[in-house]
């Protein structure tokens, strides 16, 4: 039997997983360093920033950390303080938001098992919880970066898609930002950069999921052609 040693854990030295749309998360007792039956972390908030409907296959209990927010509980709002405390049943769609629109959020989350999953409102597509630390930190992220020519006049149109297609992309495993960019120099030009896990996260897993057809669904008659696709990984940042 191994015997795990006492540890004591400190958010601001351990590795954080950007969840994308201005969520951050840091795990923090977790399966590697001897949890056997829960895990928990930290997840900030930017001013604004939620994330995508989803539910878990066992309990969840958030308690507010810092600022304010706001919960939806299978479709229930409610608004909650400092120390507030939620408790979700397994299976039941819930989604966290900040309720403030220049200060930051920060809840500590709780599940009650260490093989709790994340299964996406938008997607249904299923992932593990401890899974997203793991792949967030083996040095494989990367890029993709699709310029898109949208149909003149139809920018607008284009941008509320895109807008709307943000939740399919948060729930997508290994999927870490979703961005939308317009070009200055040519309005009709938009790059949509999103940031994965890995390369495969990407080609195999998302181009795969139900969730592809409906991306493509929501701008197919917005488009002229095919989006150009390319892949980098970041190599320096001077600043």
């Amino acid at each position: 039997m191994t015997v795990w040693p006492p540890r004591v854990l400190v958010p601001a030295d351990l590795p954080a997983i950007d969840r994308g749309g201005g969520a951050r998360t840091v795990p923090l007792v977790t399966r590697e360093i001897g949890a056997t039956s829960f895990l928990n972390g930290i997840t900030e908030f930017a001013p604004g920033a939620s994330i995508a409907h989803h539910s878990h296959n066992c309990v969840e209990s958030v308690m507010i950390i810092e600022g304010t927010a706001i919960v939806d509980i299978d479709g229930v709002r409610a608004s909650l303080g400092r120390h507030d405390t939620t408790f979700v049943p397994a299976n039941i769609p819930h989604h966290f938001e900040n309720a403030s629109s220049f200060e930051h959020m920060a809840i500590f989350w709780t599940y009650a098992s260490v093989d709790a999953t994340r299964r996406g409102a938008a997607t249904d597509e299923v992932r593990r919880v401890d899974g997203e630390a793991g792949a967030a930190a083996d040095g494989r992220a990367c890029r993709e970066t699709a310029r898109v020519r949208v149909r003149p006049g139809a920018e607008a149109a284009f941008e509320a898609a895109a807008a709307e297609a943000a939740a399919l992309f948060q729930d997508a495993a290994g999927c870490r930002s979703f961005e939308v960019r317009r070009a200055l120099e040519d309005p009709s030009t938009y790059l949509v950069c999103i940031e994965w896990d890995n390369l495969d996260d990407h080609l195999e897993g998302f181009r795969s999921s139900t969730a592809y057809p409906r991306w493509r669904a929501l701008i197919r008659d917005l488009v002229v052609g095919d989006p150009e696709v390319a892949h980098d990984r970041l190599i320096v940042k001077g600043f």
